[in-house]
C-alpha cells in the first residue's frame, strides 16, 4: 500500500461495551423455555470474547474516505441466536484512486456477489478507460446472473483536459444512495437513478453528467445507513448526513458508520428496547473532487462482500 492511502480496522464492539450495557440482554428475556434461557445465557457470557476482535475497515486517501461495517446489531443477534462465529458483510465498497472511480454495491441476502461484481469491474478498469464506463457497466449488467443482482451507486471523474469543463459522471441502480453536496452552500440532494439492480435483464445503465463547482462533494451509502437516524426515523437522511459533513472530511466515513452503530434506547409502546444500531450491513463513502490527486499507482481497494467464520 502506498503512503498516500491508509487502511485501518476498527472494532465492531468496543472493549467493555457489554458490561457497560447489560440491558442489551433484556430483549431475549421474554423467552420462557428453560432451554432457550440457558442458550441465551451462555451466548451472553461469550460476548466479551468478541470485543475488539471482530473489525470493520476504513480506507482514506487524497480526497476520499470510505468504510463498510457488518452492522453491530446484526452481528450481536447472530451471536445470541447461536450462529456463533458467523460474520458477513454483503455490502462492498470499491475505490480506484488512479482512475478516480468510487462505488458501493449492496446485494439482497447473504452473498459475496457484490465483491465479484467489483472484481470484474476492477479488471476492466485496469485495462480500459474511465471514458468507457458506460459500455463496461452495461456489459457487466448483461453478464450478471439475476441471482447475483446487486445495487450500484458509482461516481467517477473522467479527465477532460480543461479545468473549466470539470465533470463527474454517475451511475445509480437500485436502492443504494448517491448524494451531491456543496460545502459552501451547505446543500445536499440525492441523485436519482433507476430502481433496477445490476443483473436485471433489459436494463440499461445511463450515465448522469454532473458539472462540478468549487466545494462540491459526493456521498455514497448503502441503505443500511438509515440507522444513522437513530430513534428519529422520520428525519430526512440527507439532513442527517449534511450535519456530519463538518470539520475534517477524511473522518466522515468513520464518524457516520460509528454513529449508525451506536447504542440506543428505543421506546416501543410501554417498553424500552436496548439495542445497537446497525441491523443491516452499512457502507459509506465520501469523495471531495478538489482533494483528489493524480496517482500513478494502479492500487485499488475492494472492501466487504464477504461471508466468513470468525474465530475469537
Amino acid at each position: 500500500m502506498t503512503e498516500l492511502f491508509q487502511l485501518q480496522h476498527h472494532p465492531v464492539f468496543e472493549k467493555g461495551v457489554f458490561r457497560k450495557h447489560p440491558a442489551l440482554f433484556d430483549r431475549f428475556a421474554h423467552y420462557t423455555s428453560d432451554n432457550m434461557k440457558e442458550k441465551f445465557r451462555k451466548a451472553w457470557e461469550t460476548l466479551p470474547s468478541h470485543e475488539s476482535v471482530i473489525t470493520w475497515p476504513v480506507v482514506t486517501g487524497p480526497g476520499f474516505c470510505g468504510g463498510t461495517h457488518p452492522g453491530a446489531d446484526n452481528v450481536f443477534i447472530e451471536v445470541m441466536l447461536g450462529s456463533n462465529n458467523f460474520v458477513y458483510d454483503s455490502d462492498c465498497l470499491y475505490v480506484n484512486p488512479s482512475r478516480k472511480v468510487f462505488a458501493i454495491s449492496d446485494p439482497p441476502g447473504i452473498t459475496d456477489s457484490s465483491r465479484r461484481l467489483f472484481t470484474k469491474l476492477d479488471r476492466r478498469l485496469q485495462k480500459g478507460s474511465v471514458n468507457d464506463l458506460e459500455a463496461i457497466l452495461n456489459d457487466l449488467n448483461r453478464k450478471t446472473p439475476g441471482e447475483d443482482g446487486a445495487t450500484l451507486s458509482l461516481i467517477a471523474f473522467p479527465e477532460t483536459g480543461q479545468a473549466s469543463d470539470r465533470q463527474a459522471v454517475a451511475f445509480v441502480a437500485g436502492d443504494s444512495y448517491l448524494f451531491h453536496g456543496n460545502l459552501s452552500h451547505r446543500g445536499i440532494a440525492p441523485i436519482e437513478g433507476i430502481p433496477d439492480f445490476v443483473g436485471t435483464p433489459n436494463t440499461y445503465l445511463k450515465p448522469i453528467a454532473i458539472n462540478l463547482t468549487e466545494g462540491d462533494f459526493f456521498i455514497i451509502a448503502s441503505d443500511g445507513i438509515l440507522s444513522i437516524r437513530g430513534n428519529d426515523k422520520e428525519r430526512a437522511l440527507e439532513n442527517v448526513l449534511r450535519e456530519r459533513v463538518d470539520g475534517d472530511l477524511q473522518d466522515f466515513a468513520l464518524r457516520a458508520i460509528r454513529d449508525s452503530n451506536r447504542y440506543l434506547e428505543e421506546r416501543i409502546y410501554d417498553q424500552t428496547l436496548n439495542r445497537f444500531g446497525g441491523s443491516d450491513n452499512i457502507s459509506a463513502l465520501l469523495v471531495h473532487p478538489e482533494g483528489l490527486a493524480d496517482i500513478a499507482s494502479r492500487e485499488s481497494f475492494i472492501l466487504g462482500g464477504y461471508i466468513q467464520q470468525h474465530r475469537s
